[in-house]
C-alpha cells in the first residue's frame, strides 16, 4: 500500500478547462503528484441533462479512485452544481472538493455594492448553485447569472483570442454591465482561459473571482490537515486521461505549466 502521502491528487473535468484548476494547484503545492481526466469525447456537460451528468461523473471518480488517489477535485462547476453529494458517498474517506464552494467563499466578502455576477453552463446557471451558496454565506447579495453557452466550444477549439468570441462575450456580459456588478464569479473552469477578453468588457472596478485558486488553497489546507502533503525531493509526476484526443490539450497544458507534456492516455469508460 502506498504511503497517503505519496500518493496522487485527482483532478477531473469535462474538458481542457480544468487545467486552469491544475496549473493552480501546481503553485500550491509543486511536489504533488497529479492524476488529471478529462472527459472530452462527451463535452459540453452543460448543456446535457442532470441524470447525464451524474452518470459520467460516476464512471469518472470510479476510474480516479483505481488510481488511489488521495483527494479529488472536481474541477467543473456543471458536476460540482449536481453531482458532488453523489461523488462524496462514492469517495468515501477520500476528500472531495468543488469549484463552487470554493468559488463562492471566495467571492461571498468581495463585493462593496453587494451586486455580484456569475457567468456559467446553462446547467450550473439552472441549478441555482451559486447564488444558494454565496446567499447561505452572505444573504445581503444580490447575485445575478448569466448562461454563457457558446464559450467552452469556443475554448476548446482553441478560439481564445478570435474577435468573434470577443463580440458574443459583450452580448452575454451586457446585461451585468447595466447591473453594475463590483463582483464576477468565472462560473465554469474553462473561463479563466479568456480572462484577458472578460477583463476588457468589465473594466477595472469588476473584480473577477477564479474559483480555481480558491481550490487549490483549500485543498493546500486539507492535506496539512491530513499530513497528506508529499515531501518528495524528485519532481512530480503528472499523468493526463482523456476519452478523445484533442489537438488543444497539451498546448493548453504546456501553456500552463511550462513544461513538455506527455501526450495523454485514453479511457474507455463504458466499463464503470
Amino acid at each position: 500500500m502506498i504511503e497517503l502521502n505519496k500518493r496522487p491528487v485527482g483532478v477531473f473535468d469535462s474538458g481542457i478547462g480544468g487545467l486552469t484548476v491544475v496549473k493552480s494547484i501546481v503553485e500550491q503545492l509543486p511536489f504533488e503528484d497529479i492524476i488529471y481526466f478529462g472527459d472530452i469525447a462527451r463535452l459540453p456537460y452543460g448543456t446535457k441533462s442532470v441524470a447525464t451528468i451524474r452518470k459520467f461523473a460516476y464512471q469518472t471518480v470510479k476510474f480516479l479512485l483505481e488510481q488511489n488517489v488521495k483527494a479529488i477535485v472536481i474541477a467543473c462547476n456543471t458536476i460540482s452544481a449536481v453531482a458532488k453529494q453523489d461523488i462524496q458517498e462514492l469517495a468515501g474517506d477520500v476528500p472531495v472538493l468543488d469549484v463552487i464552494s470554493a468559488g463562492s467563499a471566495a467571492s461571498s466578502n468581495t463585493s462593496k455594492n453587494n451586486k455580484v455576477g456569475v457567468i456559467a453552463t446553462p446547467a450550473t446557471v439552472n441549478s441555482l448553485a451559486y447564488p444558494k451558496m454565496i446567499n447561505n454565506l452572505n444573504n445581503q447579495l444580490y447575485v445575478s447569472q448569466i448562461a454563457c453557452t457558446l464559450f467552452v466550444p469556443f475554448i476548446e477549439e482553441g478560439y481564445i483570442l478570435h474577435p468573434a468570441l470577443e463580440i458574443i462575450a459583450s452580448e452575454y456580459l451586457q446585461p451585468l454591465v447595466t447591473a453594475k456588478i463590483d463582483t464576477l464569479v468565472l462560473g465554469c473552469t474553462h473561463y479563466p482561459l479568456i480572462l484577458p477578453t472578460l477583463e476588457k468588457i468589465m473594466g477595472d472596478d469588476v473584480t473577477i473571482i477564479d474559483p480555481a485558486i480558491a481550490t487549490s488553497v483549500e485543498l493546500l489546507n486539507i492535506l496539512k490537515q491530513n499530513k497528506a502533503i508529499n515531501d518528495q525531493l524528485h519532481p512530480p509526476k503528472y499523468k493526463f486521461y482523456v476519452t478523445e484526443l484533442s489537438k488543444n490539450f497539451n498546448k493548453i497544458g504546456e501553456l500552463f505549466l511550462n513544461k513538455k507534456l506527455d501526450l495523454p492516455e485514453l479511457v474507455n469508460l463504458d466499463c464503470y
